[in-house]
């Protein structure tokens, strides 16, 4: 797939369009990419191209990324690893475990 947005922008309002065409996944069902690309014409207020330099003067032609930080929270927002577990308690020696023992122990 393919899109494009056409015109001068600043970085915020190019954010907000992407924000803004979330809807288009979720009305064609679209929930994962596996890789995405964006080219873009750098420029100064006015339109004008300008020229991408590091620090030591050489050219930058682009960047790559991972993608967005993942909260480690992430994976505790499934609720079967958000349930209290049942955890049960070694028996000493010399003292059977009671039946039907399952007491919760206090987290931490």
């Amino acid at each position: 797939m393919k899109g494009t947005y056409r015109g001068l922008m600043t970085i915020d309002e190019l954010f907000q369009a992407l924000f803004q065409d979330k809807s288009f996944f979720a009305e064609h069902g679209i929930t994962h990419v596996r890789s995405a690309s964006l080219y873009f014409t750098p420029c100064d207020d006015r339109g004008n191209e300008v020229i991408v330099r590091d620090e030591g003067g050489v050219l930058v032609e682009g960047y790559e990324t991972a993608g967005c930080y993942r909260s480690a929270a992430e994976k505790y927002d499934k609720p079967g690893d958000i349930e209290p577990k049942t955890v049960r308690r070694p028996t000493r020696k010399g003292r059977g475990k009671r039946s039907g023992d399952t007491r919760r122990l206090k987290p931490g």
